[in-house]
């Protein structure tokens, strides 16, 4: 593989890892809450999205099919994601510990649901678009092109809402000081439930793209939130654009050292950049001390 393909490769995966690390540094960033269930929407989307096309495939044509399951799919995650923190989370939110190992234990008990109704046999998603192009003489399948546009959109979008909307505003306003945001009225509670929700929609895309390009099986979540995990502390944690300026060099990363060693050696690779940027610079790129 060359040095092109793998910076063309790793874009898409670091397009995709940026959805993901995005929604978990938001989180992180507005309400103090390292969710480990992170990673459990990225596979609930790329099920659920699978179960509702397998269901409107049988009576809608294939490509309406695709866009109606992954619509109800990504607002299915979405609100799965408010309950966890409803009924899970908001009760210790003040214990950070006790956050930790209830998301965690959260995490754990979907997956095994999804090994109980769909053993370890990996899925994939039928594309939206078939058929390849050539970049710089390398053949690019335009799922994977689509893939990456619509996470850039995603990501567009989403600093476009935080930073032009009064809701968006609202939301920065809270994860700068949650006590100052309550004293001019805003109602954190609700900022804390739709920075939950727009986090497990930023994480069922990710996954529904994923599967449509490689495949995903009820493990994946706890990869995902691996990556995800170093991509925050690599961007900084709470730092949203920090996190996407990581999640491309994670990608690059994931894509070089699965080419010259294996893909088991990616995740290896991702645990020892937690660790030696845990200790070299802490606050990683663009987080704060």
């Amino acid at each position: 593989m060359s040095f092109v393909e793998i910076v063309i490769l790793g874009t898409v995966i670091g397009g995709v890892w940026a959805l993901v690390a995005s929604g978990f540094s938001l989180v992180f960033g507005v309400s103090r809450i390292l969710n480990f269930a992170h990673g459990t929407y990225f596979a609930l989307g790329a099920y659920f999205s699978l179960v509702f096309y397998t269901v409107f495939s049988t009576f809608l044509p294939p490509y309406l099919s695709l866009l109606i399951s992954t619509f109800f799919a990504v607002i299915l995650t979405g609100i799965t994601g408010v309950l966890v923190y409803l009924l899970t989370v908001k009760p210790i939110r003040n214990y950070e510990v006790m956050v930790i190992l209830v998301t965690l234990a959260v995490a754990l008990f979907i997956k095994e649901i999804l090994l109980m109704f769909f053993s370890d046999v990996s899925i994939s998603i039928p594309p939206y678009i078939s058929g390849c192009t050539y970049i710089f003489g390398i053949p690019i399948t335009y799922s994977r092109v689509l893939a990456l546009s619509i996470a850039i959109i995603s990501i567009i979008a989403l600093d476009v809402f935080t930073n032009k909307t009064k809701l968006g505003k609202e939301i920065i306003a809270t994860s700068q000081d949650l006590e100052a945001a309550m004293l001019v009225g805003i109602d954190v509670e609700k900022i804390f439930v739709i920075v939950m929700f727009i986090s497990s929609i930023l994480a069922a895309i990710a996954g529904i793209l994923y599967a449509q390009i490689y495949a995903v099986n009820p493990m994946t979540a706890l990869r995902v939130l691996i990556y995800a995990f170093a991509i925050v502390i690599l961007g900084g944690l709470g730092s949203v654009r920090g996190s996407i300026l990581a999640a491309f060099i994670i990608g690059y990363m994931q894509v070089a050292v699965s080419t010259l060693l294996a893909s088991e050696w990616a995740e290896i690779v991702a645990m020892v950049a937690i660790i030696v940027i845990l200790i070299v610079r802490p606050k990683g790129l663009m987080g704060v001390e």
